[in-house]
């Protein structure tokens, strides 16, 4: 029998952008989430970006009421929050609003988006293979229309990016590459504005991908779980760190 790769050892059946993207930029996180099952309960900036989503579709969708949908996010939102952290769960939960109604001055004039039956989102899948190991790498794209040939991923952020972050880049290449013949833009949204944006070429980024994978499988080889734990550099300052920090001192002690 053929050993086992780094992914197979430690259990890992598949990959995604959002992991890679954690490894790259949060490694100590990343051995907390995957290695060890701890994920976090995210911050408010998180739950803003999902439930302004969630009113997105209910209207682009389901032709819900923009105010109906707005208030069932923020009550979603109320749900998530624990704890009002300095004013700043308050202050994302006022954004849900305004990008609310500017993602949808966007992404009216495209028509209603195709969704598969019982779900908001579309599940894409390739398979990665590198040096004697093969891994399922799977997404969720959060708008597709094939009538005018595109996905839009929305992005809310306080601030407006003038180019795309590496992190969206090697989303938006993935779900390119996996979506043959559709072109892929990010609509960045802040409280004030909203921009499309597609930054990247998609065959360059999927090379850069399998490069951070094959990487991280020769890591995964290197030792246990625990052992993995203790060579990986402690950022607290991260901001997935952020609402989390009782595992970070559990895990790390610091």
């Amino acid at each position: 029998m053929a050993p086992k790769n780094g992914f197979e050892i430690h259990g890992l059946k598949h990959s995604s952008v959002s992991q890679i993207n954690k490894w790259i930029e949060a490694p100590d996180a990343w051995v907390a989430h995957y290695l060890f099952g701890r994920r976090g309960s995210g911050s408010s900036a998180m739950w803003r970006g999902i439930f302004t989503e969630q009113a997105l579709v209910g209207v682009l969708a389901h032709g819900q009421d923009i105010d109906d949908a707005v208030a069932r996010a923020e009550s979603d939102f109320d749900d998530k929050i624990m704890f009002d952290d300095d004013g700043r769960a308050n202050k994302e939960r006022s954004n849900i609003r305004p990008m609310t109604e500017l993602a949808i001055s966007k992404l009216e004039h495209l028509g209603k988006p195709d969704f598969p039956e019982g779900h908001d989102q579309h599940k894409v899948k390739m398979t990665c293979r590198g040096e004697g190991w093969s891994l399922p790498f799977i997404g969720y794209i959060d708008l597709k229309y094939p009538k005018h040939n595109r996905i839009v991923d929305l992005k809310t952020t306080l601030r407006m990016p003038s180019v795309m972050s590496f992190a969206h880049r090697r989303q938006r290449g993935f779900y390119e590459k996996a979506n043959d013949g559709y072109h892929v833009y990010f609509l960045y949204v802040t409280p004030k504005k909203a921009e499309f944006k597609d930054h990247g070429n998609p065959d360059e980024i999927m090379q850069e991908i399998k490069f951070h994978l094959n990487r991280q499988e020769k890591f995964l080889r290197a030792g246990t779980k625990d052992q993995l734990k203790d060579m990986v550099p402690v950022n607290p300052d991260s901001f997935y760190w952020r609402g989390d920090e009782a595992t970070r001192m559990e895990l790390y002690g610091i």
